[in-house]
């Protein structure tokens, strides 16, 4: 073994931590040099690490100073707390290359080391003698820059001359005590400041207090107001005018200053202390052209007076300024061929001085033929009409040079100014392209290239820029889009295929048309001849052709024709026809001349229900072209096929009990037919036994069960299922039937029930071991479910023994003579996984030896249901071996179904049965009874009695009416092809035999719409549905018994019948008129239309819209209410009328429509000038014209 000693070298990677992480310090102003503030400490986990302090932020001006090692916070120089009264440090320890810091806020607080200080140490103040006592007449201001006591300054008076002034001590405020002497002339008074510190410091200043007279007259002007005119021109400094106040007053109060204080806008004006106004900054009337001075004269007194006056002066104009134009060059724009007069453009000057100085005269430097120059407005018009196109033929350009003058009307000389006028010739689209030539020709090859170019025209346009521009297409003759033209060049390329079969020659017009506002053209013809190839295939009219022939088509009949063309003559036309690709197994045969196509084969759509036949035509030519369609032969399924169901029965087990509407099955056939020869529809037509236990969906073949399924009512289904095509019409509709047997496997559902009597007669000397009776309780369930085991479990059960498995019910030891009657509670129990059991009473009844004896041992009668009360059932009779004398009494002592209600009475006396409640059968059908006799024997003799066993059997008596179980509503489409089963009706009856057999009628065949079979019930449509004209029927279907009599029952099922999109939506009127003014504002209403959709839902749901007539969307319609607005401004001269086509659309998932003219004529309103033909008119007269009257002139005016 051996020891290792592993030594961890500590790094420094811990920084120093400070002991806090703010310190806060408090220290006195003024304190020494080096006075100890206050001490931080930080430490760290590392070993060996030397840590050193240091301020880093929060002193700038350096009055604190730190200990490196110890931490300790001095002072480095004098503190005064009213520079900085609160600092705050930011302290870094350092242990090598990590650190700490940590905040210290170190709080100064004060010493009263500074005196209040006032800011002037002497001050005066003029006071006026008729002062009252309490005027303030100066406000003393002394600072303390210390804080709390130490800067709250307090004031009083060191020297107060005759005590006639206080002081505030709080504010300082000087007020008078007394009236002051005005022969004093001044007086001195001292003022203390002292603070409220200690040692408590001061200072003080001396206040002149100088008295003067009372001041009681203002000055005043020698006029209200002064009004002088001056040239704008005057010099500055020149003085212009003097104002002149006076004051009654003497001495000071009776000097007066003036001075301008409103009006003097940039500071144009001075005045001198004497009232002479000068010019103090340079004049421009230009600029200013009035000056309203407010002058004020001011007395110098304590309290000075004063007095205004308006001085208006008013700046004479000077011609100091020439015209100016706003332009040195002006460039106008006319456009040629305006007449002479027209206006060009408008030159402007401003003279910025006032009247003849400022009145501007235009003219032309030189004399100008083409222009004139209004003298005052300066417009420039022209003398006569232009054309660009001749002066650029005579001058080689179209533009003109002027100089224009304006001057002033200044005196002694005017003044001018000069600019330039460039007027360039507008162009106007006045020439048209023109063609080199009217009639061009070209030949080209119809099997020629594409983009070949076949001919080149050309045009010129003298106009210039867009109005020169020339753009080239073809206007007619293009229709097949065969050539393009460039349009720049005027190159025609052939960009088409040609044929000269199709197309021997192409006339071409070409339009050249400039690039002008209101564009110019001219057109040219060319023509072209298309040379001829032999280049035309065989041509079909379309390249597949459908045809549709029923399966049934007997062999050599004609399917179809097809037909080609070759635009080619002779052999190149002449055509064959044969099949060449196809799936046709010869079934399919063509003429080769005509191209028509018979039938070679019997056809058959379940084997084969498409061919494809490519037919050829080929042309004789050399080599010959050929070209080939395609016949696509549709078969139509001909009902020839029964449905089929797969062979075999089939049989279906299901338990008893399972829920109604449970599935059980799915039967289904295959029919190879089509569309509706295949699609079949499942029925069951036969149910044994029945009952109607069981549905089947007639779509899918599923069959359900339709009520209570009971294996004691039925272990064994038999149903005969049908399918049927659905075939139109009806009689060629075929079906198959296939038998479908259910089994039904038990449950244990039924309790055991005893069917034995309940009640017998015993011999008193029976052997023990005898069989008295045989217990019998019948199970209807099967198998060990049905299988009853039996126990006496109540009672004298050592008298008596039952055998567990047979009810054998014997002697266990002897009976006991005097014990009349025994009772014994008897159970029986089936032996089902969940085991049943119900119990029974059983009383014997020992018979004496010499007891009345019954005629019979067992009765037995037949009743009919419903007899009335009283009824005689059965009359019983027994008679007493005393003889027949002996009285005998007749007992009802167990009734098997139970007699709880006292149903029967038996008479003690005469044995008669009678009925004391009618009897229902389909309550219950069948009653078992035991009576007991015995005798009437004297007492103390022995009574004897016997017993005998009494079944009463009821017949059926037809008492119940057949009841519905099938739904009250049901639903049909309008358009239900007639045949279809609508809904079945469905009744029972509780009565048996005939009483139960049910046929169905309807009471109202309703038009004969409808239809019931009488035995299934269901109701079919024998008639067509029309929702528009009844929306649902009320059907009232009866149900009959074959009862004698019958009884019948009936119940009203409403037939819904469901809409279709079979109506237009039709407009009440095929043509409406409306007449508007042409000045109708938009938005207005002008007509609405109305159409009607006899259906219901989104069927008959109708929205409008515009679909012609319309084109630049003047007006609009309310797609919901067919209100017709207008949508745009009207113009009756651009348009008069309108002829719009609306649409009303249903709202159907295949929506049907209408279609109704509106017809809009606009009325004229006068909103056109008339406007002569031509304006100016000229016209030459002869003098001396012999004739007066006599017209010279036809002037004519119109209005659009």
């Amino acid at each position: 073994a051996a020891i290792v000693t592993i030594t961890v070298l500590d790094t420094q990677d811990n920084p120093p931590v400070f002991s806090q992480g703010t310190y806060s310090f408090v220290v006195f102003e003024n304190v020494a040099l080096g006075y100890h503030v206050g001490t931080v400490f930080a430490s760290t986990m590392d070993l060996n690490t030397n840590i050193s302090y240091l301020i880093t932020t929060g002193d700038q001006r350096g009055v604190f100073a730190i200990n490196r090692v110890t931490g300790q916070i001095t002072t480095a120089s004098i503190i005064d707390r009213e520079e900085q009264a609160f600092y705050q440090l930011k302290v870094v320890a350092s242990g090598g290359a990590i650190t700490g810091d940590a905040m210290v806020n170190i709080t100064v607080k004060d010493l009263n080391d500074n005196s209040p200080h006032f800011i002037h140490a002497v001050e005066s103040v003029n006071v006026v003698e008729n002062w009252k006592a309490g005027h303030t007449i100066f406000q003393a201001k002394a600072l303390d820059p210390d804080e709390g006591v130490n800067g709250v300054v307090l004031y009083s008076l060191k020297q107060n001359p005759k005590g006639l002034f206080s002081i505030s001590e709080q504010t300082g405020a000087i007020s008078l005590t007394g009236p002051l002497d005005i022969n004093a002339g001044s007086y001195q008074v001292e003022i203390l400041a002292s603070d409220m510190g200690v040692p408590q410091l001061s200072s003080n200043f001396i206040l002149t207090v100088s008295v003067h007279d009372v001041n009681d007259n203002p000055p005043v002007f020698d006029q209200l107001s002064y009004e002088i005119t001056i040239l704008e021109s005057e010099p500055v400094n020149s003085r212009f005018f003097k104002v002149q106040a006076s004051d009654k007053d003497s001495g000071v109060n009776g000097e007066i200053a003036y001075s301008i204080i409103e009006g003097n806008t940039g500071d144009a004006f001075g005045i001198f202390p004497d009232g002479q106004l000068y010019i103090k900054s340079e004049l421009d009337r230009e600029l200013q052209e009035r000056y309203v001075l407010l002058v004020v004269a001011s007395d110098r007194a304590v309290e000075p007076l004063n007095a205004t006056v308006n001085v208006t002066v008013i700046l004479e104009d000077v011609n100091d300024n020439r015209p100016l134009f706003n332009s040195t060059n002006y460039v106008f724009y006319f456009e040629e061929e305006q007449r002479g007069g027209s206006y060009v453009g408008k030159i402007n000057a401003v003279d910025k001085d006032f009247g003849p100085n400022g009145e501007v005269r235009y003219s032309f430097e030189h004399m100008q033929p083409d222009f004139e120059l209004n003298t005052v407005t300066g417009e420039i018009r022209s003398t006569h009409q232009f054309d660009r196109e001749a002066l650029m033929r005579q001058r080689g350009a179209a533009v003109f040079s002027l100089t224009v003058i304006a001057t002033d009307q200044g005196l002694p000389k005017p003044l001018k100014d000069q600019a330039t006028v460039q007027i360039y010739m507008k162009d106007i689209n006045d020439n048209a392209p023109k063609f080199l030539k009217d009639l061009y020709q070209a030949t080209i090859s119809e099997l020629a290239a594409n983009l070949t170019q076949v001919l080149r025209v050309s045009a010129s346009d003298v106009d210039e820029g867009v109005n020169g521009l020339i753009h080239y297409s073809v206007i007619k003759g293009n229709e097949e889009k065969q050539f393009a033209i460039d349009s720049s060049t005027g190159q025609v390329t052939l960009v088409g295929k040609l044929d000269h079969e199709a197309t021997a020659s192409y006339s071409l017009v070409i339009q050249a048309v400039d690039a002008g506002a209101v564009s110019l053209s001219s057109t040219c013809m060319l023509s072209i001849d298309v040379l001829d190839e032999n280049d035309n295939s065989p041509s079909f009219p379309k390249s597949t052709l459908l045809v549709d022939v029923l399966e049934n088509m007997r062999v050599g009949e004609l399917v179809s024709s097809v037909t080609a063309t070759d635009s080619d003559s002779g052999d190149n036309a002449d055509l064959h026809y044969s099949i060449t690709g196809t799936n046709n197994h010869g079934t399919f045969s063509i003429s080769p001349n005509t191209g028509s196509i018979f039938l070679a084969k019997k056809l058959d759509f379940e084997t084969q229900s498409l061919y494809k036949l490519n037919i050829t035509a080929k042309d004789q030519g050399r080599p010959p072209r050929s070209s080939t369609m395609s016949v696509v032969i549709h078969v139509r399924d001909f009902n020839d096929n029964p449905p089929n169901f797969p062979p075999g029965d089939i049989f279906k087990s299901i338990v008893e009990n399972v829920p109604v509407g449970s599935p059980v099955i799915s039967v289904t056939a295959h029919d190879p037919d089509a569309d509706i020869n295949g699609q079949l529809t499942y029925a069951i037509i036969q149910q044994m036994p029945r009952g109607n236990h069981f549905r089947i969906d007639e779509v899918r073949g599923t069959i359900f069960t339709n009520a209570e399924i009971d294996r004691e009512f039925a272990n064994l289904f038999e149903l005969t299922v049908k399918a049927t095509d659905q075939a139109v019409p009806v009689e060629s509709r075929r079906f198959a039937l296939k038998n479908v047997t259910i089994l039904v496997t038990d449950q244990n559902d039924n309790v055991p029930v005893f069917i034995s009597q309940n009640a017998l007669a015993a011999d008193p000397s029976v052997v023990i071991g005898s069989i008295l009776t045989t217990i019998i309780a019948a199970d209807p369930d099967e198998g060990a479910n049905g299988e009853v085991e039996y126990e006496i479990v109540n009672g004298d059960t050592e008298t008596f023994i039952v055998d567990r498995y047979s009810g054998d019910l014997r002697v266990a030891s002897a009976l006991v003579p005097s014990q009349l009657i025994y009772n014994l509670i008897v159970s029986a129990t089936d032996l089902g996984p969940e085991r049943r059991k119900s119990t029974t009473e059983m009383t014997i009844i020992l018979q004496g030896l010499d007891g009345p004896v019954f005629t019979q041992p067992k009765y037995i009668t037949i009743l009919k249901e419903g007899e009335p009360i009283g009824t005689n059932v059965i009359s019983i009779e027994a008679a007493s071996p005393r003889g027949s004398e002996a009285q005998v009494e007749y007992y009802i002592v167990s009734v098997r179904e139970d007699d709880e209600e006292g149903i029967f009475f038996l008479n003690p006396v005469t044995g008669v049965f009678n009925l004391t409640q009618p009897l229902d059968r389909e309550s219950q059908s069948f009653y078992s009874l035991v009576v007991q006799v015995h005798d009437m024997a004297p007492l103390p003799a022995s009574r004897y009695t016997s017993t005998a066993q009494v079944s009463i059997i009821l017949l059926d008596v037809n008492d119940s009416p057949p009841s519905f179980i099938s739904p009250k509503l049901t639903y049909i489409p309008e358009n239900t092809p007639i045949d279809t089963i609508v809904f079945k009706a469905q009744a029972t009856d509780p009565d048996s035999g005939p009483n139960s057999y049910i046929e169905y009628s309807l009471l109202r065949p309703l038009g004969n719409k409808f239809s019931i079979g009488t035995i299934d019930g269901e109701v079919r449509l024998t008639g067509e549905l029309d929702r528009e004209a009844m929306s649902n029927y009320t059907l009232t279907v009866v149900a009959t018994d074959k009862g004698q009599p019958s009884l019948s029952s009936s119940t009203d099922v409403v037939v819904i019948v469901l809409d279709i999109n079979d109506n237009n939506p039709l407009f009440a009127q095929k043509l409406y008129k409306v007449e508007v003014g042409e000045n109708t504002l938009t938005g207005t209403d002008l007509i609405q239309v109305f159409a009607t959709d006899g259906d219901e839902g989104t069927n008959g749901q109708v929205r409008y819209a515009i679909v012609s007539g319309d084109a630049n969307n003047e007006f609009r319609i309310d797609s919901v209410t067919g209100v017709i607005t207008v949508a745009k401004p009207l113009d009756r001269e651009k348009k008069p009328s309108y002829t719009l086509t609306v649409q009303s659309a249903d709202r159907g998932s295949s929506p049907r429509t209408d279609t109704t003219t509106v017809s809009i004529i606009l009325k004229d309103v006068n909103d056109y000038i008339p406007t002569f033909e031509l304006s100016p008119y000229s016209v030459n007269v002869p003098e001396n014209l012999e004739t007066l009257p006599k017209a010279i002139l036809q002037v004519s005016t119109f209005s659009k």
